[in-house]
Formats: C-alpha cells, structure tokens, sequence
C-alpha cells in the first residue's frame, strides 16, 4: 500500500521547525492568556490551545519545550494569582501537566530521531554491504566461467590424449605375446578408462549449482522418464499430482539417473512408480520405486558414495549433491528382492502445489 503523499509532505512539515510559525504560536497563546484569562475572567477550556504548542513545541525542539510547558504554565498561574489573589491549585495541576506533555513528547522525539539515525546509518552500511556484494557476485561469476572455459579445454585435450592412449593401448595388447604383458597392458587400459571416468565427473560435478535454483514441475519431469524407459519395455507410473520443489535445475538428472539405475542395475524391472507422500510434519516425500531385485541392506547409505557400484560409480552421488544444494535429501529404503525405494525428502518451504495461472503452460 503506497502512501498518500499530501499526508506524508504535512508530516514532514510537521517535524521541520519553523521558528517563525512557533513565535506566532506562542503569540496566539499569550493573547489568549490575556484577553480570555485576565479580560474575560475564563480560567478553563482555552489552556487545551496551550498543549498544541507545547506537543509542536516538543516535536521540533525535543527536552526543550519543557521551557515553554513551564513559562506557560507560570504565565497562567500568575494571571490566576492576579485574579483571584491565591495560587490555584487547578493551575499548579495545569501547569505540571504542561511539563509533564513536553516532557514526554520531546523524549520521545529525541528517541525517535536517535532510532531514524541508527536506521539510516545502518541502511547506509548495508547499501554499501550489497554493493560490496554484486561487486564480488560479478567478479565471482567472470572468475567462474573463466575456469568453466579452461576446465572445458583442458577436458578436451586430455580426451584426446587418452583416446590416443588407449588407442596405442589396444595395438600394443593385439601384438603383444607375452600374457605377463598383456596383463599388464589391460590394467593399463584400465587405469585410462577410470581416468576417463574421473574427467567426466569433473564435467558433471562443476555444473552443479551454477544456475540459480528454481520451482520445478515434479510430475513433468517424471512424465519425461516414460519414453525413456518404455524404449527398455517398463512401464512408468505418475502419480505426484501438482507438485512443484524449489531445487538446482539439474533436477531431472536426479530423475534420470534413478531410472537408469533401474534399467541398469535392476536386473528385472518392469515397473516404475513416483508417488509423493507426508514425511513427518514438515517434508514432503517423493517416492521413486521399481520392482527389480533392490538393494542389499549394507548397500543402502554406500551406493551414495562417489565411485560405488558396477558402473561409473557418480550418478548417486551426483545426485544427493543436486539435492543438498537446496536442503532436498534422498536414501534408499527399499526391501532387498522386493525392488528398490527411494525417498526425496523435501523440507518445508521448498514444495509448494501451484496456483492454477502458475500450471498454465
């Protein structure tokens, strides 16, 4: 809500002292004293004009319009003497009351304004501490993709480079007589090969939380898993609902390697499910099953660990990595001969379900 700005000017002219316009003030008040006071004998009712001045008073000038609550307030008591020939208490009580106002409002201006300075000096720090900031984002994200350039060079000459190796490798074995050799030249080739693995990690892994995170469709991108593994003749099953997770747009990589593990490692897959659930009170599981033959029960925490398994060895690995950027965990809880069970643990905050304009594609 924006607001007015007739009433944020007469605010601030408000609390610009104005020492003509408070002379004048005071003026009014003395005239007042004297014809409604002293001339017309009213000792009541027209005192009240004598708060707005003392509250103006203590707006623009803090502690200080206690002096004029107390020379008002003398001011009366003297015309009530003059009057009547005794100290009124009534104007005793009037006159404390004016100190007590101006007391209370020049503190609390003095104390306003100490705390709008403490805000402006510290929005001021923090205006600078952001500035520092997107200084060192930018200089960061150069720095980045400059190292993303050479890492992705220097990938590519060492591909070169071991495919020339393993190519001189595989010559040497074809010729070689010797089986002492040629065992030697097929752990060779291996070392090339795992050598080759860890070059491709290295690609994998330094695309991890590059891009910013984002809402991300969950039953999308399980739909996007069907063609996948239909080509392998399982059938995949959706059923998330709505469901969006703020998580590293490498989400679906997650996905995929889940159901290339499937494919790989199952031995008997023909099904695959993604369902959510409630995990406790404040996560949300997304719950990624296959009837193969599952894992065994000393597996379930390593099979996350990099280079466990037959294969690569990463794709797990890589996996909890795109989800920790976001505070999303995973593990396996599946029964071993039953198929495996993996559950996306997903923390308050990071799920929502969309609003209708939001599923609009």
């Amino acid at each position: 809500m924006q607001r007015c700005p007739i009433a944020g000017a007469w605010w601030q002219s408000l609390n610009t002292p104005r020492p003509y316009a408070f002379a004048l003030l005071i003026l009014a008040g003395i005239i007042l004293e004297v014809i409604v006071h002293v001339w017309f004998g009213i000792a009541v009712v027209y005192t009240h004009f004598f708060y707005l001045i003392i509250v103006i008073a203590g707006l623009w000038y803090g502690r200080k319009a206690v002096l004029i609550a107390i020379v008002f307030g003398a001011m009366h008591t003297a015309d009530t003497y003059l009057i009547t020939g005794i100290i009124s208490p009534d104007a005793l009580i009037r006159t404390c009351m004016f100190v007590i106002v101006a007391l209370i409002v020049g503190l609390t201006k003095e104390q306003s304004d100490e705390y709008r300075d403490q805000l402006v000096t510290r929005n001021r720090e923090l205006e600078e501490a952001n500035n520092q900031l997107e200084s060192s984002k930018s200089a960061f994200e150069t720095a980045n993709k400059k190292l993303n350039l050479l890492s992705g060079i220097t990938r590519h000459d060492i591909r070169n480079q071991l495919l020339a190796l393993l190519g001189f490798l595989g010559l040497s074995r074809m010729k070689a007589t010797d089986p002492e050799l040629i065992g030697y030249i097929e752990r060779e080739e291996a070392a090339a090969l795992t050598i080759q693995r860890q070059i491709e990690f290295t690609k994998s892994y330094e695309e991890i939380g590059v891009r910013a995170p984002q809402w991300q469709d969950v039953q999308a991108l399980a739909l996007a898993m069907q063609e996948r593994a239909t080509r392998d003749g399982i059938t995949v099953s959706v059923r998330t609902g709505e469901i969006e997770i703020y998580a590293d747009p490498l989400l679906e990589k997650v996905f995929e390697n889940l159901v290339d593990n499937s494919i790989r490692h199952g031995e008997r897959v023909r099904n695959i499910a993604f369902s959510t659930l409630p995990y406790g009170l404040d996560y949300l599981a997304i719950v990624y099953e296959d009837d193969g033959i599952g894992i065994h029960n000393e597996d379930k925490e390593r099979i996350f660990d990099k280079g466990f398994g037959k294969n690569t060895g990463l794709g797990l690995f890589l996996s909890r990595e795109i989800l920790s950027i976001t505070g999303i965990s995973i593990k396996e809880s599946g029964e071993y001969g039953r198929g495996a069970r993996f559950e996306i643990l997903i923390p308050k905050g990071r799920y929502r379900i969309p609003r209708p304009s939001e599923s609009v594609k």
